[in-house]
């Protein structure tokens, strides 16, 4: 009993102890500390002279590039990269920094970032009720701050913001509208053909610029071999900035720069890895995957799937040309359309599926025999009969007599669960499959 007692006593003394030794850990509470923290972030925030250059990452992928400059009255002035006139347009909103579950920076009025972040997917092109799965509000680490650069992360959808203190020489040329001037790489998209090439030195890239992802593609060949570099972008004053560079041997190329663009002509100039050069047309890859037609097709079968479309064929730089979207049937809706390997034994389908709230359902479209796999290549489709009565004249005949084009088909593989099926005849019309 009495060595209980002491060994009581002991336990009682070391809580004490380890009590009062917490206690005085720190001098402050942890409300004057938090406040302390956030008057220093706003003061690093506010005292940059010229403002910061950033790039945010949303959930959803891609980048974009801003630029933002903090006053002490809680107003933040930027640009952004996301269009034309916001490149070339500054646009003031209001910032507060709070303390949630850790130090957060909000930008608290509707401004260019919260276009990013906008459900309506019409604003940004991007997912129904999620837009770009971008933040506006940021929690703040105190590992991620530097002298030079802040690092945040977004308190939805943990997209990350890097902001990097900007020189006079930038901030001059945000307010001269050098941003809107990078922002001419976009006119890529106004080439017909689906390949673009460029040659910069000695080497000749395919580009393919998705514009909707802020990703770009570049093939080349070693040789006879292919090389392929893919990375994300942003734009900045300068030009187009690359996430990661590309490295060819002795060039390296981290972006574009001195970005033209003749209208008249439809030429994109650009330079990089040391080099100049115009961005041409082209009517085939530069390396064609002998076996993604094939792959394409087999894959579905091996899955029990098919391959849909939400816009149908892309023809001479009108997307949906034939206005598959605009369908209806009775009192069903358009969905998507389909092209489904092996629909049955003899035949596949290609064809506009319907909805209503009961489910969805193939009215009418192609029936297309199994498909000639050349051997430079190309997917060549032939028509074997039909399902229903399809509408003379309308988006289904239309799509019909391009898909049954002799001179058939590349398929481009873009992701795992992607391709691009470009026309082999001039390379003006595609499709994409997801």
């Amino acid at each position: 009993m009495k060595n209980s007692l002491l060994y009581l006593l002991f336990l009682t003394t070391v809580f004490f102890s380890c009590e009062n030794k917490d206690d005085t850990v720190f001098e402050e509470s942890a409300d004057v500390r938090l406040n302390a923290a956030l008057a220093s972030y706003e003061k690093q925030l506010v005292e940059a002279p010229y403002g910061w250059n950033a790039i945010i990452y949303p959930g959803g992928g891609g980048s974009y590039g801003f630029y933002f400059k903090f006053d002490d009255k809680n107003r933040v002035t930027m640009y952004s990269d996301f269009s034309d006139a916001a490149a070339a347009k500054s646009k003031e909103s209001s910032y507060r920094l709070k303390a949630m579950q850790t130090p957060s920076l909000i930008f608290d009025t509707y401004s260019y970032l919260h276009v990013l972040a906008d459900p309506d997917e019409e604003v940004n092109n991007g997912v129904r009720g999620e837009g770009l799965k971008s933040d506006f509000e940021f929690s703040i680490y105190s590992d991620s701050v530097k002298t030079d650069v802040i690092t945040l992360v977004g308190r939805k959808n943990q997209s990350r913001l890097v902001l990097t203190k900007a020189t006079q020489a930038q901030a001059t040329a945000y307010t001269n509208g050098d941003l809107a001037k990078a922002l001419l790489f976009n006119n890529i998209a106004k080439y017909i053909p689906y390949f673009k090439r460029v040659t910069l030195g000695a080497n000749t890239y395919e580009i393919t610029v998705n514009q909707d992802t802020r990703t770009i593609k570049m093939t080349w060949l070693n040789g006879n071999v292919p090389k392929t570099f893919s990375t994300s972008y942003y734009m900045t004053p300068g030009g187009v900035a690359f996430t990661s560079a590309l490295v060819n041997g002795s060039q390296t190329i981290t972006g574009f720069s001195n970005i033209t663009w003749n209208a008249n002509s439809t030429q994109l100039g650009v330079s990089g890895g040391g080099a100049s050069g115009v961005v041409v047309s082209a009517i085939k890859p530069i390396s064609v995957d002998l076996a993604a037609a094939r792959r394409w097709w087999q894959a579905p079968v091996e899955s029990g799937g098919d391959w849909r479309s939400e816009n149908g064929f892309h023809v001479n730089g009108v997307d949906d040309a034939f206005k598959v979207k605009d369908l209806k049937y009775n009192n069903l809706s358009y969905a998507f359309y389909m092209y489904a390997p092996a629909f049955n034994s003899r035949y596949d389908a290609f064809a506009p599926i319907f909805y209503d709230e009961d489910g969805i359902y193939l009215e009418y479209g192609h029936a297309p025999a199994k498909p000639t796999f050349t051997a430079d290549g190309r997917v060549v489709f032939t028509e074997f009969g039909a399902f229903g009565d399809i509408p003379v004249g309308g988006a289904a005949e239309k799509s019909g007599a391009l898909l049954f084009d002799t001179s058939g088909f590349y398929l481009i593989q873009t992701s795992d669960e992607t391709y691009d099926m470009v026309s082999a005849k001039d390379a003006k019309s595609w499709i994409t499959w997801e």
